[in-house]
């Protein structure tokens, strides 16, 4: 017995480790990381044993083993910290008691492989973020030094690079929060790493941060991006179902390292003020805000102000009646003055939009087929938008 253990702490690898293990007592072995994905296994454990772990996580994240009765489980935890799981390929009943404590002492040894590996990729991945952290605050005096830097992370600086920025609309809860985090981390480098060249991830104060290249001639415009971005969330919320809404900015594209800060924080207003137009699950191009980018800057009282000179008359009107001429007068401008697209948001019949809006025209003194009254209407619901988030 003593001989095996010192040969198993001799083993530096997780396959070494695994190959001594199955070398003394034969069973067919897999390590599974806490995401579910494979980290090591012998090379005749059955398909179907390593299928029914993988589609069975959620009972394995509730430490609930009924499902495996062929398979014998252990959970890799380190100060309440999951790290993966060992399975082996048979039950507990059929292992010799010299075999379990011999798998038993390989999940102890597993368990600290993947904190020591946890702690190093911590580590570097703290001088990255504080590396990235500089570039998007623009904290370097040269940009050729940067750029320099950038290639010890494999990072090609020289380039031209979107911002994107990812944050979810409504607050994370619960002790899981930093690990939920960590795992949509991954999630999105897979996804979009299919998508683009060697993408930049950073996780900053609740916010995923993400440069990709545009190696592109001529490059992609804010609305291809927002495309792929569109695609790319589908994905990540099929994997995470039960994931919450999240929403996403993205900056212009600029030339020069040095720009690069610029960029994210274009991407940070568009996040911010896209939800002055959905909500969640919306996706937002600084290049898209037209005059919300005005509005942001005038305090809400002045905003205020100009709603009610100019909605005022048709505010009390809807009170006073029980209408919502203001309602429809909105849904109008946000579908971009499209009759059959308001009516069908409205769930009215286009003649019946038409009706309404003639009915505002004579409330309010004006015609809606001039541009100024059109240009200032559609100025006040904006502003409207913005009152409301601010409330």
């Amino acid at each position: 017995m003593e001989k095996d253990k010192e040969e198993l702490w001799q083993a530096e690898d997780i396959a070494g480790k695994l190959r001594v293990v199955h070398g003394y007592t034969g069973m067919e072995m897999v390590l599974l990381d806490r995401r579910g994905d494979l980290r090591g296994g012998t090379a005749r454990f059955r398909e179907e044993s390593l299928s029914l772990l993988r589609r069975k996580q959620q009972a394995l994240q509730q430490k609930d083993f009924a499902p495996f009765a062929g398979l014998t489980v252990v959970p890799l935890v380190q100060n309440k910290y999951l790290w993966g799981w060992l399975a082996a390929d048979c039950p507990r009943e059929s292992m010799a008691e010299s075999a379990y404590c011999l798998f038993l002492e390989l999940s102890l040894q597993l368990t600290f492989l993947l904190w020591h590996e946890g702690e190093m990729n911590a580590m570097v991945r703290r001088h990255r973020e504080q590396f990235l952290y500089d570039i998007l605050y623009h904290n370097f005096a040269s940009s050729d030094e940067v750029i320099e830097m950038g290639k010890n992370w494999n990072m090609r600086l020289e380039k031209p690079h979107h911002v994107v920025v990812v944050e979810f609309d409504r607050p994370l809860q619960g002790e899981r929060r930093e690990q939920l985090l960590e795992d949509l981390d991954k999630e999105w480098m897979r996804v979009l790493s299919a998508r683009f060249v060697q993408p930049i991830l950073m996780l900053l104060r609740m916010q995923l941060v993400i440069l990709f290249e545009d190696d592109h001639t001529p490059p992609r415009s804010q609305s291809e991006v927002a495309k792929i971005m569109a695609d790319a969330m589908a994905e990540v919320k099929k994997d995470f179902p039960t994931i919450l809404p999240f929403s996403v900015g993205i900056g212009r594209l600029h030339y020069s390292v040095a720009e690069i800060c610029r960029s994210f924080q274009e991407a940070r207003q568009a996040l911010s003020l896209g939800r002055f137009r959905q909500p969640e699950n919306g996706i937002t191009c600084y290049e898209d805000l037209g005059v919300l980018k005005l509005l942001s800057h005038i305090r809400t009282e002045e905003l205020d102000d100009f709603v009610q000179e100019t909605f005022g008359t048709l505010m009390a009107y809807d009170s006073q009646n029980g209408t919502e001429l203001l309602h429809t007068l909105e849904i109008y401008f946000q579908e971009n003055e499209s009759m059959s697209l308001a009516a069908e948001r409205l769930f009215i019949h286009a003649n019946t939009l038409r009706n309404r809006l003639k009915k505002i025209e004579n409330i309010l003194g004006v015609n809606l087929s001039q541009a100024d009254v059109l240009c200032r209407f559609c100025v006040a619901c904006q502003a409207l938008r913005i009152i409301r988030q601010t409330m």
